[in-house]
């Protein structure tokens, strides 16, 4: 028995470095602004060039890539520094030729670069009837502009416009402690963004089938996915390739069934089978798209007199 302790914790040794080993390294470069953008601190509302202003959702998507524990994320400092120190300007993130400089200098497998291109906020007052009471709900929208770059080859994997909306009312018992409208729209567009990221790296696939549940590979953090979504799991078929590039264009997908979700963990999402359909492991999973509303009846004018 003790020979085969000794035998099997190096072996845990060596499946956990090559856990970790397989995932992927990322920096988060600064995102930058848009000169006529508006941006909001957790306070205030500055309007023109406030570049510190961006780290805030520089530094939040920092954190949320980190919860989600599919990426080794490097630190916001380490990133700074080299940038400082190298001179490195925004033009050359992306750049073919000086991407892959920076990611032997970081030692990172992918960049992610993002532009605030515009946010808007407003404030509205409503009566609460039969009161002297007065709601104040606070709306803000931003748009950014998100690219993740395979930075051993300076490739642009994926080009993302983000439109982020985020609503508070003021006061509200289920608001949380200390949220601001500011807060509460940097949180959940770098929520949308991990999601992207994720899913440009690692699609959101079926992890273990068990009957009729299955698990899926991304939790809370990282899937954007919530309780009564539903999914479409697809199998893929052959791999379509430019013929003149001869780049990869993806593969050709099938559905082969849908799924509903029943549970969302911190690194996995449980989802049940919604009608029949053969999944297996590995197969990929997409947020079903929500059904055009059913337009409605025309009225139909009623008689207004009794009936005879």
């Amino acid at each position: 028995m003790r020979l085969a302790r000794l035998l099997i914790a190096p072996a845990l040794v060596l499946a956990s470095s090559l856990a970790a080993a397989a995932r992927p390294t990322i920096a988060v470069l600064p995102f930058t602004v848009d000169k006529q953008v508006v941006v909001a601190t957790a306070n205030v509302v500055i309007t023109g060039i406030a570049e510190g202003q961006t780290s805030v959702l520089t530094d939040e998507l920092v954190h949320q890539l980190v919860a989600s524990r599919k990426f080794d994320v490097l630190e916001r400092r380490r990133v700074d520094d080299l940038i400082t120190e190298k001179q490195f300007q925004e033009s050359d993130y992306a750049s073919p030729d000086e991407a892959p400089k920076i990611a032997k200098l970081l030692g990172a497998d992918y960049f992610v670069l993002g532009r605030i291109d515009d946010a808007t906020f407003a404030t509205s007052q409503k009566a609460i009837p039969y009161s002297s009471q007065v709601t104040v709900q606070q709306e803000a929208r931003l748009k950014v502009y998100l690219r993740i770059v395979d930075a051993r080859t300076g490739r642009i994997v994926a080009a993302e416009k983000i439109n982020q909306e985020a609503t508070l009312r003021l006061p509200g018992k289920n608001d949380k402690k200390g949220e601001t409208i500011g807060s509460k729209l940097v949180a959940t567009a770098a929520a949308t963004m991990v999601s992207r990221i994720t899913d440009s790296v690692f699609p959101l696939r079926v992890a273990r089938v068990e009957g009729r549940a299955l698990y899926l590979n991304r939790g809370e953090e990282s899937s954007g996915l919530k309780v009564g979504d539903m999914l479409v799991v697809l199998s893929q078929g052959a791999e379509i390739i430019d013929s003149d590039t001869r780049e990869s264009l993806g593969h050709t997908e099938e559905e082969v069934a849908r799924a509903r979700v029943t549970g969302v963990q911190a690194r996995f999402v449980k989802a049940e089978l919604d009608g029949e359909g053969t999944v297996q492991s590995g197969m990929l999973v997409r947020k079903a798209e929500a059904a055009p509303a059913t337009p409605a009846a025309p009225a139909v004018d009623a008689p207004t007199g009794p009936r005879w």
